[in-house]
């Protein structure tokens, strides 16, 4: 949400000075990320001060002051609006500093909207923050191979520690402390665990949720004709679709199209969920934007470890959004982990996916040398705690995060927001299981059982196969040098041979190990 350089002695020495939306401290600065969703106010006592940029809210009454004459408040009003600021129910991030020792702290909302990474240069006492991972990764070029080695094994985690030594990324709730000789990470307290209410009628029941995700949607303040939502063709994107179609009274909307053998009737569907939302349309045929297999990145295109596997494709969408005007991109990502089993309830440890993840995890550890394995089988520290939003969620958006900002999009996801995360958590079984309750949602939109249980969900199984076949011998070329080989991680005739199978047989399995090293390799080889 923010891009800064901030020297501890400089917060000591000078005031901060508004200049437009940027503060100047000294040599020191503060650049917001400008966009009409987020509003930023800089409050300032003689002995401290606060910077905030955060989303908006719809609502009025709270404390909200002018960005630059929010000078020399009182001790009280200053403490009031700092509490209203950690309180806020949207995403934000508050960079406070008290001039008496030079002391920063920088702390972030929980939704990890457009997350953060940090940077603490140790001879100058300086904090570098940006949103875009790329920008610090031209300051430190060195690999953290055991990080690499546990993300080939198909890990997945939400952590502050990065793939760059000694650059961080500040997680949702987190905070980052630093004075003139201390460096402090901590992560946001635990949740208390909720546990399902018995007795909820389906009518209740279904009246609440659409009360949440209304809430939730109508929160923003949304412009006519601006809100763009993804619509893939299933539950998740369409139940968004419906609340934001109801709250922003006109959307644009979008969406990645496979081919009938990948997905039979997502047109169907998508046909279905778009007449009821008398939206324009801008598809997408993932065929003609199929992911760019290349191991070596022009320094231009340089790209984070964990990043959007179908970038190009939607890449594409989004631009077309953004070519319509739109400023909010609404999108289904939290839909998976919003309704959540508990431990014990129908334990679905043996279901056919679980099983296939195990075997691409077993052939992802074939790549690695025993170095590698041993680096993997450690102890990975520095990871986030179970919070109220799910790992894979806040993963899935900080993939989207950076590209999106590129292209002036703000996203929002509501099916993440932990008003609805916690709302769920009390659902009965029943409406958790299989997205029920989303289900009983669509159906009292559209009059139509547009999902039945068994239907066929749109699957980019086959995408990656076929784009890795594509361009085997190029990738079997530049694999002649492998960065990750050098490192002492994989087994460079080991990768080929995983790169042969996937030609031949095209085996999902395959392809999601050979996909992680290929990501993985293309990281390293940037920092070279």
């Amino acid at each position: 949400m923010l891009k800064a350089h901030l020297r501890i002695r400089d917060l000591a020495l000078f005031n901060p000075v508004a200049n437009g939306s940027s503060v100047s401290i000294g040599d020191s600065y503060i650049r917001p990320f400008n966009h009409q969703s987020l509003e930023s106010s800089l409050i300032k006592t003689p002995e401290q001060w606060f910077f905030v940029i955060r989303e908006r809210l719809r609502s009025e009454g709270h404390l909200s002051v002018p960005f630059a004459d929010a000078a020399n408040m009182s001790d009280d009003y200053f403490r009031r609006c700092y509490q209203e600021n950690l309180n806020w129910p949207l995403d934000f991030i508050i960079i406070e500093a008290a001039r008496n020792g030079g002391r920063l702290r920088v702390r972030a909302g929980l939704l990890g909207s457009l997350p953060i990474y940090f940077c603490v240069e140790e001879r100058t006492r300086s904090v570098a923050l940006s949103w875009d991972s790329v920008d610090l990764m031209r300051e430190s070029r060195a690999i953290d191979a055991e990080l690499i080695a546990h993300h080939l094994t198909m890990k997945t985690y939400y952590s502050a520690r990065q793939a760059c030594l000694g650059v961080n990324l500040l997680t949702a709730g987190a905070s980052l402390y630093v004075d003139t000789s201390d460096t402090l990470f901590e992560y946001g307290s635990r949740p208390s665990p909720s546990y399902a209410c018995a007795g909820l009628t389906t009518i209740e029941a279904l009246r609440q949720f659409n009360q949440l995700l209304s809430k939730v949607v109508v929160s923003r303040p949304i412009k006519l004709g601006e809100s763009a939502v993804e619509l893939s063709g299933g539950m998740d994107s369409a139940s968004v679709a419906m609340a934001v179609r109801e709250g922003a009274g006109s959307l644009t909307c979008g969406g990645i199209l496979l081919d009938a053998e990948s997905s039979p009737k997502q047109s169907d569907r998508r046909n279905s969920i778009l007449a009821a939302l008398n939206c324009r349309d801008h598809a997408i045929e993932m065929n003609d934007h199929m992911p760019a297999i290349d191991l070596n990145l022009d320094s231009k295109q340089h790209l984070p470890l964990i990043s959007e596997y179908y970038l190009e494709a939607f890449e594409a969408l989004w631009d077309s959004f953004r070519n319509e005007g739109c400023k909010i991109l609404w999108s289904g990502i939290g839909g998976d982990e919003l309704f959540f089993r508990y431990s014990g309830e129908e334990d679905e440890a043996g279901s056919p996916s679980s099983r296939c993840f195990d075997v691409a995890v077993r052939l992802a550890e074939g790549l690695l040398t025993r170095r590698g394995l041993d680096a993997a089988r450690s102890t990975f520290l520095f990871s986030a705690p179970l919070g109220v939003t799910a790992a894979t969620t806040l993963l899935g958006k900080l993939c989207h995060a950076r590209p999106l900002a590129k292209r002036g999009l703000w996203p929002v996801t509501p099916l993440s927001d932990p008003r609805l995360i916690n709302f769920s958590a009390t659902l009965p079984l029943e409406f958790r299981a299989d997205k029920h309750m989303l289900r009983l949602y669509l159906r009292n939109r559209t009059d139509a059982e547009v999902f039945p249980r068994d239907y066929t969900k749109e699957s980019f199984e086959l995408v990656l196969p076929r784009a890795i076949a594509s361009r085997a011998d190029t990738l079997a070329f530049q694999l002649n040098t492998c960065a990750l080989a050098d490192l002492g991680l994989v087994s460079r005739e080991l990768v080929m041979t995983l790169l042969n199978e996937v030609v031949t047989k095209g085996t999902f399995v395959a392809t999601s190990a050979l996909a992680r090293f290929i990501w993985a390799e293309r990281f390293a080889r940037q920092l070279g």
